[in-house]
């Protein structure tokens, strides 16, 4: 029984695998490495633990060191996309307060999403699992829900947090932590306005061949922090 559960989770993994290859291969807005933007690694940093309040500077300059912000504004995800960054009150405990305009923009990001080759296939494997509806503004409905819908990160607490904001904005807990920011386009335009301080890369303890090093320290505003 147990051996056919694992059977059944390795089929499912190998599933997805293929999946994700697909929507990388169908993305035609991918940023390309070396021609849409670099980044410059630099020096590892000095040894920290999760929360550490001060880390070792080992870089003179930012990471990215050029992105194609032509590009960037001209792909309409990435421009419905950026319009969202400023929509939310980033500490946690302070209550969201969503407008009109904010809910507008949220849907115009959705329809432009749903346009692309990638989202496309995405739904296509959901129809398939059962997890989705054929109709693509059920669809876009569902995934309003998951990625806007506001949430409490305490029970009986504010609406003070979504999947969006969590994942694409980042955020903060008591002005010593942050929590998400899981995206490299918000991550390049808080360094560009001097927001996040890139300290350097640490190296995974006992990393695979596959497991390279990843440049994931940095300082936001004056708070010291590891991603």
């Amino acid at each position: 029984m147990h051996f056919s559960g694992f059977l059944g989770k390795k089929a499912l993994n190998h599933e997805l695998s293929k999946l994700f290859n697909e929507m990388w291969d169908t993305d035609v807005n991918r940023f390309m490495p070396g021609k849409d933007y670099t980044i410059e690694v630099q020096g590892k940093a000095g040894a920290v633990q999760q929360g550490d309040s001060a880390v070792q500077d080992s870089t003179a300059r930012h990471l990215f060191h050029n992105v194609n912000e032509d590009r960037l504004k001209s792909i309409k995800t990435f421009s419905t996309f950026i319009s969202l960054l400023d929509n939310y009150e980033t500490s946690t405990g302070v209550e969201e307060v969503v407008t009109p305009e904010e809910i507008a923009e949220n849907n115009c990001f959705l329809d432009a999403v749903l346009m692309t080759g990638v989202m496309k296939l995405a739904h296509e494997y959901l129809l398939k699992k059962k997890l989705a509806k054929p109709n693509l503004a059920d669809f876009k409905y569902q995934l309003y829900d998951i990625w806007f819908q506001l949430y409490a990160r305490k029970e009986g607490d504010r609406l003070d947090s979504c999947g969006f904001e969590h994942v694409f904005v980042g955020e903060t807990r008591r002005g010593k932590q942050i929590l998400g920011l899981h995206n490299c386009v918000q991550f390049y335009l808080q360094e560009k306005h001097n927001q996040i301080d890139y300290k350097g890369y640490i190296t995974r303890k006992n990393k695979t061949r596959d497991q390279k090093s990843k440049p994931i320290v940095v300082e936001c505003k004056t708070i010291e922090k590891i991603i």
